[in-house]
Parts: structure tokens; C-alpha cells; sequence
């Protein structure tokens, strides 16, 4: 993101929350003393997401948690604040013209406002409550994939898969102890994830010693990752040296051959712009073995069609997170969440393990990808 976008973007941010601003003070009763409180706690809790990304760092831990998680809600709570703030405003002009209030709201109007606002703010925490258990629940994605190769000793392949785990303030080590548990019970012959295994910052992940659950991750052909966005802000060297500590074996533009068996291409992540093609990562490969490709961003699909890729997984969109958001990402993206098949390509799009901002799902859900690929032998 440039600069300039960043600081429209940013503009914008600040406009609209003045506006918000605005129409909570005017809901309220006039109390000198409520409105200091209102204007505090509205500082804290739209400020607190910057505070926490540029300053995080240098703050205590606790406090840089408090910052990241609040600033998280207001960020992902944002739309919804927005459109209550808008159809309050809309229904006003509409009385204004057509004067729709009943007399009872009009000799009343203080109030009306003030319960107006502490209805809004109840919404948002039953949004938060429900949103918290869908995310809390993980689900277990089962899917079966056929694939035609000629190699006789290419055989079933019980893969998992997931991706945007997001380690940090916001996922911490006890969840992450959770899901590693759920992975292995599911006994598969390779975990691959598919980028963004951190959040933003290296330090809560090595405070927390993570690479203890991380190294937990077992199965026979090993654990394989690439990166993702995230794992660059959060400083790519740094994240990878992480990765290998815990066992991990990271792949940036590379393929390796599994036991005779299947070909993993690991590509890198998007925000290098450097990054190899995935014509010269398949060149010299086997072309008798199932091959499957890695890469966090599912803006390259159409590539691993013309390169004969059989299964494609990816990540990185959450399946937008929060509803209208996956109705978006599902018009932003050929393929935004789930799975398509296109010509010998099979695709996959996780909705994601972890997430970014504060621990909501509405109109998605955390998943864990269990995927068997069942080989069809076909002859030379």
C-alpha cells in the first residue's frame, strides 16, 4: 500500500469516526461528567488499533494485548457502528420531510436517542458474544480429491491444511495448544500452511514460546509452510528463522519431491514482488506425480491451470471475516472462500484457522482442512 492510499484511507478513518462521535455526544443526556467519560472511553477505543501496530512494541505486554484486542473490536465493530450512526441519521430526515415519528417519539425525543444509543450498544455486544462461539468452535473441512498420475508409486495422500493462523496478542499460546492437538488427531501424512502463520510482531510468538506447540506438529512427511503478508510485517527473516526452530520447513519458490510420491511447490507471498513464476518452479518436475502448489493469495489460479497443478490451496482472504465482508471478498476474488475445480485444477480457499483484528466470525467460520488425495493410477 503506498503512502498516499494509506493517508486517504486514514483521512477517512478519522472523518467518519468524528461523525460518530458526534451523534454518541448528542444521544447522551447533557452531563458534563458523562460526556468526559464518553469522550475518554471513544479516544481509547479508536485510537487504541494504531497505538498498538506502531508503538506496540515498546509498551508492556499486557498493555500492548489491551490496546491490540480493543482497538481490534472497534475495528471489526466499525461497520456496524457506521450503519447504525447512518439509519439513525436517515430516519431523522425522513420524519424531517414526511414526519414518520409517531407523537410519542417526538414529545419524547431526548430519550428516544438515548435509548436509541444503548440499544446499539447492546447489538454489539450480542454481535460480539455470538461472533466470539463461531469463531471459538473450529471446524473440520473433509474433502476428497481425485487425481490422475502415472507413476506407480505415487499412492493416497491424507493431507491437512490451514492457513492465517496469526499468532500474536490476538491468538495466543493456549489456543494454539487447542488447535495443534486437533491437527494431530487427525493423522495426516503432511501438514502444509498456507502463509501468515504470524500476525504482526515476533515478540508475543517468542514471549509465549510458541515454537513449544508449534514443534508438536507431527506427521510422517514432515510440516511444511510458505509465507504469508503477515509473516512480512511481522519481519520475513525473523518469522522464517522462527519457523525452522520450531520445525517447520518453510518453502519460498521452491518444490520438492515427497518420498518418490507428490511434488509440494511452496510459492512465495505476493508482497514479494520478485517471487519466481510458477512456470519455472514446475520446470524439470516429474510429470508423473500429483502436484500440488502452496500460495497464500488466491490471485494466481488461473496459473496452476497452465501448469498442470492438481490441487491448489490458499488462504489469506478469511472468507471476509465478518458478514457483508465475505459477500465482498467473493466479488473482489475468481475463487473467495471453498472449493472449485477448473479443467485438472482442483482449488481450495481456507477461510482461515485464526484472524485478524478481534475474535468474531459472523457468516464464516475457523476451519482445519482435511483433505485425502485419492490417486488414480493411469497408464504410460
Amino acid at each position: 500500500m503506498t503512502i498516499i492510499r494509506f493517508l486517504i484511507i486514514f483521512l477517512i478513518f478519522i472523518l467518519l469516526n468524528i461523525y460518530i462521535f458526534m451523534r454518541g455526544w448528542q444521544a447522551l443526556p447533557g452531563r458534563y461528567g458523562l460526556h468526559v467519560v464518553y469522550t475518554v472511553l471513544f479516544l481509547f477505543a479508536s485510537t487504541s488499533v494504531f497505538i498498538a501496530i506502531f508503538a506496540g512494541n515498546k509498551l508492556p505486554v499486557w498493555l500492548g494485548h489491551l490496546l491490540e484486542l480493543v482497538g481490534g473490536y472497534w475495528i471489526i465493530l466499525f461497520v456496524f457502528i457506521i450503519s447504525a450512526a447512518l439509519l439513525g441519521d436517515l430516519l431523522r430526515v425522513a420524519n424531517h420531510y414526511s414526519g414518520i415519528f409517531p407523537q410519542w417519539i417526538t414529545s419524547n425525543y431526548p430519550q428516544v436517542k438515548l435509548i436509541y444509543f444503548l440499544s446499539v450498544l447492546l447489538i454489539l455486544s450480542m454481535i460480539s458474544v455470538f461472533g466470539y462461539i463461531r469463531f471459538d468452535n473450529t471446524s473440520i473441512t473433509r474433502i476428497s480429491i481425485p487425481v490422475d498420475n502415472s507413476n506407480s508409486g505415487a499412492s493416497d495422500l491424507h493431507m491437512v491444511a490451514i492457513s492465517d493462523i496469526h499468532l500474536g496478542n490476538l491468538i495466543r499460546k493456549g489456543r494454539l495448544d487447542t488447535w495443534v492437538n486437533m491437527i494431530n488427531h487427525e493423522k495426516p501424512d503432511i501438514i502444509v500452511i498456507a502463509g501468515d502463520l504470524f500476525d504482526h510482531s515476533m515478540r508475543t510468538v517468542e514471549l509465549q514460546q510458541m515454537n513449544q506447540e508449534l514443534s508438536k506438529l507431527h506427521a510422517p512427511y514432515g510440516v511444511y509452510a510458505i509465507p504469508g503478508n503477515h509473516d512480512y510485517y511481522a519481519g520475513i527473516d525473523h518469522a522464517i528463522s522462527y519457523m525452522n526452530k520450531s520445525g517447520i520447513r518453510v518453502l519460498r519458490d521452491q518444490a520438492v519431491t515427497i518420498d518418490q510420491k507428490f511434488v509440494l511447490i511452496g510459492r512465495d507471498d505476493l508482497t514479494n514482488r520478485k517471487r519466481q513464476t510458477l512456470e519455472s518452479l514446475v520446470n524439470g518436475l516429474d510429470p508423473g506425480l500429483p502436484r500440488i502448489v502452496l500460495d497464500h493469495q488466491p490471485l494466481s489460479l488461473a496459473e496452476s491451470v497452465e501448469n498442470n497443478i492438481d490441487l491448489h490451496l490458499s488462504g489469506h482472504t478469511h472468507n471476509g471475516q465478518i458478514f457483508p465482508f465475505n459477500w465482498i471478498v467473493s466479488k473482489i476474488y475468481n475463487l473467495g472462500y471453498g472449493y472449485r475445480k477448473t479443467g485438472n485444477t482442483h482449488y481450495y480457499v481456507s477461510s482461515g484457522l485464526g484472524l485478524w483484528g478481534a475474535p468474531i466470525r459472523l457468516g464464516t467460520r475457523s476451519e482445519i482442512v482435511s483433505i485425502v488425495l485419492k490417486v488414480n493410477q493411469i497408464a504410460h
